[in-house]
C-alpha cells in the first residue's frame, strides 16, 4: 500500500512539473515568435465585465455620453428571437457598471457608429444589406431611442466605394475639418486572389483598414490609399487588420485594431493563439499610421472613450476571452489605462 501511494505521489508530481514546464515554454515561445515589438506608455488592464451575453446583442459596441452625463451603448446581434437577422440594440447606464437593456433601435442593421450632431440629435451610421439597400446607411433620432432612416449614403461597389465589394466595422472620428470614417475592406481583391489563389490558408480573403472623409457627415469622399494593410510590416505574417477605434490625445491619433487570422481558416493554430488580438498604431494626421505596440489584449471590436480623466476601452469577447461571436452572444468588458 505504501509503495502504491508513493507511486501515485510521484506520478502526480511529474504531471505537475510537465504542466508548469509546458506553460513556461509556451509563454517563452509566444513572446519570442510574436511579430510585433515595442511598447507604449499606455498599459491596459481588465476592469470589469459590464454586460453579459444573454440578450445576444453585444457585437461591435459603440458608446456615447449623453447631455445628462449618462452613457448609451449601441451594438448589434441577432437578438433574443434568434431569427438570424442582425439588428441594432441599445443599453443605458449612469454609473457605467449597471446597464439597462433597452431593446431594438434599428432593424436589419449592423456595425453601428454613433455621433451627436450639433443640434443635439443622435445619428447612427450602419451597414445594411436588405430592403434594396447595400451599403452605408444613416438614421437620426431626437431622443436616441426612436430612429428615422435618412438615406443610403454610400452604395457598395458604386461611386466612392467602387471596387469595394465588402466592408464592415465603421468607426467615426470628428476632426477639425469634418469627419473621418474608418472601415474594413474585406474579401480578396483581384490582386489578392492572383497572389494567394494557390494558398488554402487565404481562401477566405483578407481585411485591411481604409477611410472616407466628409466635411458635414453626409457627403463622403474616399481617402486615397490604405490606413492599415494586412501586408504592412509587421502584419505581413497575418491575414486581417480591422475593427478599429480611434481617439486623439494631444497631437497624436491612437488607433486600436484587431489583427490576426480569419476565424474560419484552417490555418496554423499556434499563429492564431499567439498573434490574434488587439494592437495599437499612432498617427499625426489620421492617415499615415505606425504600428507601435505588442498584443495588448484578447477579444474583438475595441471601442475607446474618455470617461472623466481616464481612458477606457470596451471589448467584445466570449466567455473564453476570444473573438466575438457573430450572433452577438458575447460579453462586453471594459479595460482601463493604469
Amino acid at each position: 500500500m505504501k509503495e502504491t501511494n508513493n507511486h501515485k505521489n510521484k506520478t502526480s508530481l511529474i504531471a505537475s512539473i510537465v504542466v508548469i514546464v509546458a506553460a513556461l515554454l509556451f509563454a517563452a515561445w509566444r513572446l519570442g515568435f510574436n511579430p510585433f515589438s515595442g511598447s507604449n506608455e499606455w498599459q491596459w488592464s481588465y476592469e470589469k465585465t459590464i454586460i453579459a451575453g444573454e440578450h445576444k446583442a453585444n457585437s461591435n459596441p459603440d458608446i456615447i455620453q449623453l447631455k445628462n452625463g449618462c452613457y448609451r451603448i449601441y451594438s448589434h446581434g441577432v437578438g433574443e428571437n434568434n431569427d438570424g437577422m442582425h439588428n441594432i440594440y441599445s443599453y443605458y447606464s449612469c454609473d457605467v457598471s449597471n446597464w439597462e437593456f433597452e431593446g431594438v433601435r434599428i432593424k436589419k442593421a449592423a456595425m453601428p457608429a454613433v455621433v451627436m450632431t450639433e443640434d443635439g440629435k443622435t445619428r447612427i451610421y450602419f451597414q445594411r444589406g436588405a430592403d434594396g439597400m447595400n451599403g452605408i446607411v444613416t438614421a437620426v433620432s431626437d431622443d436616441g431611442l426612436h430612429f428615422t432612416n435618412e438615406k443610403l449614403l454610400l452604395a457598395l461597389n458604386e461611386g466612392e466605394l467602387a471596387g469595394i465589394k465588402s466592408f464592415a466595422h465603421l468607426e467615426l472620428v470628428k476632426t477639425d475639418k469634418g469627419f473621418r470614417m474608418y472601415f474594413d475592406e474585406t474579401g480578396l481583391t483581384p490582386q489578392d486572389f492572383e497572389k494567394y489563389k494557390n494558398n488554402k490558408d487565404w481562401q477566405w480573403g483578407v481585411t485591411r483598414i481604409r477611410s472616407l472623409f466628409s466635411p458635414d457627415g453626409l457627403n463622403w469622399k474616399l481617402d486615397p490609399g490604405i490606413r492599415i494593410d494586412y501586408e504592412q510590416k509587421p502584419l505581413d505574417l497575418m491575414q486581417r487588420a480591422g475593427s478599429c477605434t480611434v481617439i486623439k490625445e494631444g497631437d497624436e491619433y491612437h488607433m486600436f485594431f484587431n489583427a490576426g487570422f480569419s476565424p474560419w481558416e484552417d490555418t496554423k493554430w499556434w499563429k492564431r493563439m499567439s498573434w490574434s488580438g488587439v494592437y495599437e498604431a499612432v498617427s499625426t494626421d489620421g492617415l499615415n499610421w505606425e504600428i507601435i505596440d505588442n498584443d495588448l489584449m484578447r477579444g474583438s471590436d475595441p471601442k475607446i472613450i474618455k470617461m472623466g480623466d481616464k481612458l477606457k476601452m470596451l471589448i467584445s469577447e466570449d466567455s473564453g476571452g476570444e473573438s466575438t461571436r457573430y450572433d452577438g452572444s458575447n460579453s462586453i468588458v471594459i479595460y482601463v489605462v493604469r
